[in-house]
């Protein structure tokens, strides 16, 4: 329980993350940004290889650090001050037909008043493509993150808990061309989830989805096809398995040299092989992206049929997304922003409905190639549709970062 004194401390710190909060929202575009797309790692492009170590020391504040609805008879939740270390490296190869990189990065965070929350948690990722031919490339990926919380990764249909996660996230696929008009994009994607504590709205499970589409260029600007999905999953420890097709048309566009998008809609079925159940319907979404001289801005919304982690059935999930990134590079100031909105409605009905929102936000400055200064928020909001069911979570703070490009010869 927290005390009348740090409810007063708590108030007046808010009061004065006021301005702050106020400048880096204007950082972040009206449009809904896609928060899971902010860049984690960034490129330096140097030809060759190369490895970039870092490391940053920070200070922020938490509203929420039990991840839990606010107490009736206090009406907020219990905040603290967090002290932060995140050491990271990146090892990159940018040749002439190949690129590699991988990187890692760990955070280590200490609570200044609340006991048994440190936590350290580590993400880890590898990517690869190759271009083997003139008419055939090829890529693979790997993405592994160790949270303390539910909040910090978007898992399908997952209420907001204090329990740790691990998720991977493994990707392969080519990209052959036919001709100078027709290219075969094949790609399969492997999701892993477990909980710490599973329970009945946390069950983890496997994804495994072979995704074929075929693209016809009409002209320098459109091009046309078609596309299939097959996903299977296997959740709740084995004991629920689920098929899922989809089969469309797609529609790749660009509206001149600098902003690009793809609009895809089609019949999505869903069959639950454990409870003999199905449910059919249609499947759409959309990208948009615009590259800027020194940012890209962006914009998705995606309406599709989910396996769910949090409720070992499916749900019909609907999402809107956006962002704004403006790399390192010649301007000292720079911004990345990212949100989104996402609407799980469980075909269950003893299961919860979620609406989920998340904003992450940094506000960064060059002091030097190797330092630089960047003010961090982010902010996740949850309400399953129940009393007492919604949760938010405001993190603010400041962190300095220090890294430096090396070549390796």
């Amino acid at each position: 329980m927290l005390a009348t004194s740090r409810h007063r401390s708590r108030r007046g710190l808010e009061r004065a993350l006021v301005p702050a909060l106020a400048l880096l929202l204007l950082a972040v575009p009206a449009a809904a940004q896609q928060a899971e797309q902010a860049v984690e790692f960034q490129s330096f492009r140097m030809p060759g290889w190369s490895f970039t170590p870092s490391v940053a020391l920070g200070v922020g504040f938490d509203s929420n650090v039990a991840l839990t609805s606010p107490r009736a008879d206090l009406r907020e939740t219990q905040g603290d001050t967090v002290f932060l270390i995140v050491p990271s490296g990146q090892l990159e190869f940018i040749g002439k037909r190949t690129g590699f990189s991988l990187n890692y990065r760990g955070f280590l965070r200490h609570y200044s008043d609340v006991e048994g929350l440190d936590n350290f948690d580590q993400r880890a990722a590898v990517h690869f493509k190759r271009a083997v031919s003139r008419r055939l490339s090829v890529f693979a990926s790997n993405g592994f993150n160790d949270t303390p919380t539910t909040d910090e990764v978007a898992v399908n249909g997952v209420p907001f808990r204090r329990t740790g996660s691990r998720t991977n996230n493994l990707a392969i696929g080519s990209d052959f061309r036919f001709n100078k008009l027709t290219t075969l994009v094949t790609r399969y994607d492997g999701t892993w989830v477990e909980f710490d504590s599973p329970d009945l709205l946390l069950t983890g499970g496997w994804i495994n989805a072979l995704r074929n589409e075929v693209n016809h260029r009409l002209s320098a600007r459109v091009a046309i096809g078609g596309e299939y999905e097959f996903r299977t999953a296997t959740l709740d420890r084995g004991s629920r398995d689920m098929r899922f097709q989809e089969i469309g048309g797609v529609l790749h566009f660009d509206f001149g040299p600098h902003t690009s998008g793809t609009v895809a809609a089609g019949f999505a079925v869903m069959q639950d092989l454990t409870r003999d159940q199905m449910a059919h319907g249609p499947y759409a979404r959309f990208s948009i992206a615009h590259h800027l001289q020194h940012a890209t801005i962006g914009a998705n919304f995606e309406r599709r049929y989910v396996p769910s982690f949090g409720f070992g059935g499916a749900s019909s999930s609907q999402e809107a997304s956006g962002y704004i990134l403006m790399p390192l590079g010649r301007r000292r100031l720079y911004t990345q922003a990212s949100g989104s909105w996402r609407h799980w409605m469980p075909f269950e009905e003893q299961a919860l409905e979620l609406d989920t929102v998340r904003l992450r936000t940094t506000l960064g400055y060059s002091a030097a190639r190797w330092a630089r200064v960047e003010a961090l928020y982010t902010f996740a909001l949850q309400d399953s549709i129940v009393t007492g069911g919604e949760v938010d979570r405001h993190r603010i703070g400041v962190q300095l970062v220090i890294s430096e490009p090396m070549r390796i010869r």
